[in-house]
């Protein structure tokens, strides 16, 4: 009992200095160092706010909340799982030298973008203050997107740290799918303005989903019908029970593919 006990003292130990390496070491060749943490998102907003603003005045209220709102769930989600997808490559040596549950660093990589996540959303309470947004209530609710998106992003990141083990390639096809992705999010354009056919489709998008749950929670107000609430958290849990399932199988077998 005793030794189990030291094991997993060992274990989350590790996985606080995985955290902790992870996140420090995304900016560790940059001059302003985590920083950029604040930096990236803000001045990302500015920019796409200059471009796209015009064009959805009529639409938007806010643009700057708006497109904030969406980015900082996508951008968690896209680092989120591509961090996860290379967890296992990149920490090849600890694997290759020392048993532990492997599955401590895809779960290290989601933590600590989950980090940058919670920086992210400060620069948004900052950016909603500036632009005299109201803050309603039901901003406490937003607890429950973030609660699927992280199921969400674990799951999606268990399956592809599997994948990437043993198919190089899908690394530069899931560029090509998150890039497909954040088009069909509404991130920085109204929903409306797609055509009902097609936007039936995006409504079936979990990351558009989140972000809208997300939106009616922080930024207009809204309590979102329990149904879309228990779906999309269904959903995600689904595809975390899954990705556990895949992860569970074939975690001693990736060492001799690594």
């Amino acid at each position: 009992m005793l030794e189990i006990f030291k094991k997993g003292t060992s274990e989350n130990f590790l996985l606080k200095q995985l955290i902790k390496k992870n996140f420090i070491s995304k900016y560790k060749d940059s001059i302003i160092g985590i920083f950029w943490s604040f930096l990236n998102p803000l001045l990302t907003m500015i920019l796409l706010t200059a471009i796209f603003s015009t064009i959805f005045s009529g639409n938007i209220n806010n643009y700057p909340v708006y497109f904030l709102t969406g980015r900082c769930i996508f951008d968690f989600f896209n680092f989120g799982t591509k961090s996860a997808m290379d967890s296992l490559k990149t920490n090849k040596n600890i694997l290759n030298k020392v048993f532990v549950n492997r599955y401590i660093f895809p779960i290290s990589s989601v933590s600590s973008e989950f980090l940058n996540f919670l920086i992210s959303l400060i620069i948004l309470v900052l950016v909603m203050f500036f632009t005299n947004s109201h803050f309603y209530f039901s901003s406490i609710f937003v607890v429950i997107p973030i609660l699927s998106l992280v199921l969400l992003i674990t799951g999606v990141g268990l399956i592809l740290s599997i994948i990437r083990s043993y198919f190089t390639d899908i690394k530069y096809l899931y560029n090509v799918f998150t890039m497909l992705l954040m088009y069909a999010s509404a991130l920085f354009y109204p929903i409306e303005i797609i055509p009902v056919p097609i936007r039936q489709y995006i409504e079936l998008n979990p990351i558009y989903l989140i972000i809208d749950q997300f939106r009616d929670f922080l930024m207009y107000g809204n309590m979102v019908g329990i149904t879309d609430i228990i779906n999309i958290f269904l959903f995600s849990l689904i595809v975390l029970i899954i990705g556990i399932a895949v992860f569970k199988k074939y975690q001693k077998k990736i060492t001799l593919e690594l």
